[in-house]
């Protein structure tokens, strides 16, 4: 029976068909970059022997392998899952997590060399996105800062030879979130899981994202 596409932070991936494999559930919009971008959508399931359509990745997921191909690889630094993979083949790997900090362009933000980042103006206030990395930043130079923050996991792997599609990396957001001048906040950007290669493993799970005291969970894998 054709797979099951996987869960998006906005809905759940659909079930597959008679005939067409799930598609992945849908992401999450948000606007703290100063535009709008869908992030964390689900992996789309993979199509089977007897010629099922493969699922659609959305929002930052990998799409399913069809005709005897892999699965695409989730879209980096969305927290998209893996699709799932076509008959014999393996599954695409879940796109790497992001962290995003929107502040007060009056404050300074000390970041460490273990952290990819990049700093942009909007208006009034400063967009820090993190794209890869584990480390700690500190806030200086200002009054008590307040920020917006977007905390997007990893996604999880798809699963091989037919498989679903891999579930959404967490996401979790906030506004007017209180923190203090001259204390290290760490921040580490989840990897993705990696996609199934054999038929008794699952795609792995993708990594946690984390800022401060907030954690999103890494995606599951598909089977």
């Amino acid at each position: 029976f054709p797979s099951g596409g996987g869960g998006g932070a906005g809905a759940v991936g659909q079930n597959g068909t008679s005939n067409q494999s799930g598609n992945g559930g849908v992401g999450v919009t948000s606007s703290i970059t100063g535009s709008a971008i869908d992030r964390a959508g689900g992996g789309g399931g993979g199509s089977t022997v007897d010629g099922s359509a493969a699922g659609t990745g959305t929002d930052g997921g990998g799409t399913g392998g069809s005709s005897g191909s892999a699965g695409s690889n989730g879209t980096a630094n969305t927290g998209g899952g893996g699709g799932g993979a076509a008959h014999l083949q393996n599954g695409g790997t879940g796109g790497s997590g992001v962290v995003i900090l929107k502040y007060s362009s009056d404050l300074s933000l000390v970041i460490d060399a273990g952290l990819t980042a990049t700093t942009t103006d909007d208006g009034t206030n400063k967009v820090t996105t993190f794209t890869a990395g584990t480390g700690s930043v500190e806030f200086v130079e200002a009054t008590t800062p307040v920020v917006e923050y977007l905390v997007t996991a990893g996604g999880g792997g798809g699963g091989h030879n037919q498989g679903g599609g891999g579930g959404a990396g967490g996401f979790r957001t906030s506004a007017g979130t209180q923190l203090s001048l001259s204390t290290n906040y760490t921040v580490t950007v989840g990897a993705g899981g990696s996609g199934g290669t054999d038929n008794s493993t699952k795609g792995a799970n993708g990594s946690n994202s984390i800022f401060s005291t907030i954690t999103s969970a890494g995606g599951g894998g598909g089977g």
